[in-house]
């Protein structure tokens, strides 16, 4: 290899690491300053165990029961049916204003 190429290889690797070090001495005073505005005790005092939960919990599919007989499995549907139009009709009736003889 001749001379030439191996001084222009140290001269790209030279420049390659005071370019490195040029990034990392700016994210040293990056960090700094945050650190001064408080950035991190904010970021800590958030309670972060409610967010990861969420993340963590996959969506689960949904299996079939294996019912016996076919009435027993529409029994099963319509309960199930049932259950959900409760559920919309508290969360309907929820966000409904009070009367005026409720006191709200």
């Amino acid at each position: 290899m001749p001379v030439a190429i191996v001084i222009e290889l140290l001269y790209a690797l030279g420049f390659f690491l005071f370019g490195l070090g040029a990034a990392s001495t700016g994210m040293g005073h990056l960090i700094d300053s945050l650190s001064d505005a408080g950035l991190f005790q904010w970021l800590g005092s958030i309670d972060w165990s409610g967010a990861f939960s969420w993340f963590h919990s996959a969506p689960t599919a949904q299996v079939t029961p294996q019912f016996g007989n076919k009435a027993l499995y529409t029994q099963f549907q319509q309960l199930m049916d049932t259950q959900f139009q409760i559920g919309e009709m508290k969360r309907t009736m929820l966000t409904m204003p009070a009367l005026p003889n409720e006191g709200m």
